[in-house]
């Protein structure tokens, strides 16, 4: 397991976002289980999916930090569901603010490209269709800010094709 820790979490309530290493595609789930939480913050993880034009990697592309301005995102954070620059109210049953240690927050990608979000592996709905509609490509990350101080990777799976 590979873990993360946003190093200033005493003093700052954000700089902590992680990628996955590369696009994600066919059926794809992406998991980071909650290790350590701050009191005094507000907010907790966001974890979303971001289409990027493979052409940003010219130049030596940095990924943005995740705002609800960026484009071609689906982000979930808190009760909220941010497509883009609309958002969504009340996605989901759970409050990601009242994630408690670990626990475990993931989404899938179906290969049709159907967006879920989940919470200790229970669905929280479709959050979007056709993710995988765009020549983009689309990379999976989680925002650590407030509360959210550590957590690990559990696992990050992608598959093309199913064998049964």
């Amino acid at each position: 397991k590979q873990w993360y820790q946003r190093r200033v979490a005493i003093t700052a309530g954000d700089n902590g976002v992680v990628y996955s290493a590369l696009p994600l595609s066919g059926h794809a789930k992406f998991v980071v289980q909650a290790q350590e939480l701050a009191v005094g913050w507000s907010g907790s993880f966001k974890i979303g999916v971001i289409l990027i034009s493979p052409e940003v990697f010219k130049d030596g592309f940095q990924p943005p930090r995740y705002s609800p301005a960026m484009p071609h995102s689906w982000v979930w954070s808190s009760l909220s569901l941010h497509v883009g620059q609309d958002l969504k109210i009340s996605y989901g049953s759970v409050n990601l603010e009242d994630l408690k240690k670990g626990d475990k927050l993931g989404m899938e990608i179906s290969r049709e490209g159907t967006l879920q979000f989940l919470v200790n592996d229970r669905s929280q709905g479709a959050a979007a269709t056709n993710v995988y509609s765009t020549d983009k490509l689309v990379y999976g990350f989680v925002d650590h800010y407030g509360q959210a101080v550590t957590s690990t990777i559990g696992y990050v799976i992608t598959q093309n094709q199913f064998t049964v």
